[in-house]
């Protein structure tokens, strides 16, 4: 199916709600390790820059849309109806919603307030049940509110994807893939985007899409594109969806061919993200989105 819009306001990313409120402004919260974490050091409200959560955190039922921070869902207010925190097993983040604003990340809660923070200045990823703060040259995974595990050095940082406790990355400095079981030559230093997405790590290229696999680290079949490298690459439900001015789609599992859906936009989408089997593009020229069913 193509990509659609419903007219009017239809295509319009909703404000105040759920994580959107801290986002957008509203609501400072309190704080489960001391201070105020929903102010800045000069009284302004927090402002989020980044947002990542943890499947989990939405009852069963609840629709969520994309949220206006790459990477994001917002939902309604049965959000709330989430566990407490202390409530889950030991050893998960199912459940939780991080961000970054300034140099901390925030643990927030089914209110989207913040409730615990930790000194860190990047953004926030998650991927396979886990939560990555990154930053210039280095990550450290999300733990439990308030607490943030060992650095892990990533000097010269170009592009990385989540997956769990694994973090997969490229350096502007060479060609290497690492994170994963073995360092892989990618013998190219044009890259656009990188997911991992049905057993795979994904990196756009000239041409198409490199494919190594995220349980070996070997490389697959290379995967040609109608563009590359192209900055978005997102999983749906399985199915990786790449954008440059048009849209294109594989399912791996499914042995289809890759498909390509026309946007029809006047230049690339500033922004892709995927919610369950759609993708949401994001137009650089007004505040609406086209949605794509794959």
């Amino acid at each position: 199916m193509g990509p659609s819009t419903s007219g009017g306001d239809a295509g319009r990313v909703p404000d105040g709600e759920g994580v959107g409120r801290v986002a957008n402004g509203r609501g400072a919260g309190r704080a489960a390790n001391g201070g105020d974490p929903g102010r800045t050091a000069d009284g302004g409200v927090l402002k989020l820059s980044s947002l990542a959560a943890v499947p989990g955190t939405v009852s069963a039922g609840t629709a969520g849309v994309p949220g206006t921070l790459a990477g994001t869902v917002m939902v309604p207010r049965t959000f709330a109806g989430a566990p407490p925190l202390d409530s889950r097993p030991a050893g998960t983040l199912a459940g939780t919603v991080a961000g970054t604003a300034g140099d901390r990340v925030y643990w927030l809660d089914p209110e989207g307030l913040p409730i615990a923070s930790a000194q860190f200045e990047g953004r926030v990823l998650a991927g396979g049940g886990e939560i990555w703060a990154v930053g210039a040259g280095r990550a450290r995974r999300l733990t439990a509110p308030g607490q943030l595990g060992e650095a892990v050095e990533l000097p010269g940082l170009d592009q990385c994807a989540v997956e769990g406790e694994r973090l997969w990355w490229t350096s502007k400095r060479d060609t290497a893939l690492r994170g994963g079981p073995k360092e892989v030559d990618l013998e190219s230093s044009e890259r656009g985007g990188m997911i991992v997405c049905a057993g795979s790590l994904w990196v756009s290229v000239a041409g198409g899409l490199l494919r190594v696999s995220a349980w070996s680290g070997e490389p697959r079949r290379f995967v040609r594109a109608p563009e590359g490298p192209v900055p978005f690459l997102v999983c749906a439900n399985g199915v990786v969806a790449g954008a440059g001015h048009d849209l294109f789609a594989l399912a791996p599992a499914a042995g289809a061919p890759l498909r390509v859906i026309s946007l029809g936009l006047a230049s690339p989408p500033a922004l892709m993200i995927a919610a369950g089997k759609h993708v949401w593009a994001f137009p650089a020229d007004r505040s609406q989105a086209l949605i794509v069913s794959l």
